[in-house]
């Protein structure tokens, strides 16, 4: 039981490394429009936009990664993805976040 609990350990350890190695910050430039932002439905469509825009920039950031790139990836976009929404301050983006 106690080599179980050990590979189970460093099999999590390697899958989440990626990730802890993809912590650092980059700066991006995201495209969207404020006009857009204005009704919740909009702001679903403006998301969507900029979610795909994250994605694409999680993906090239992380090109590199061998194991665990997948949980890398979706740590990213989720971590910039709120980084994101945080920085436009708009509340109707702001609850299409919250809701995803």
């Amino acid at each position: 039981m106690y080599r179980t609990l050990i590979a189970a350990a460093f099999a999590v350890t390697a899958i989440a490394t990626p990730a802890f190695a993809a912590s650092s910050t980059f700066r991006m430039d995201v495209e969207y429009s404020k006009a857009n932002l204005a009704t919740p439905a909009s702001a679903a469509k403006e998301y969507a936009h900029i979610r795909d825009q994250v994605v694409d920039r999680c993906e090239s950031e992380l090109a590199e990664v061998k194991y665990g790139k997948d949980f890398a990836v979706k740590a990213c976009t989720e971590r910039t993805l709120t980084n994101t929404v945080r920085a436009i301050g708009n509340a109707n983006l702001s609850q299409v976040h919250a809701n995803r």
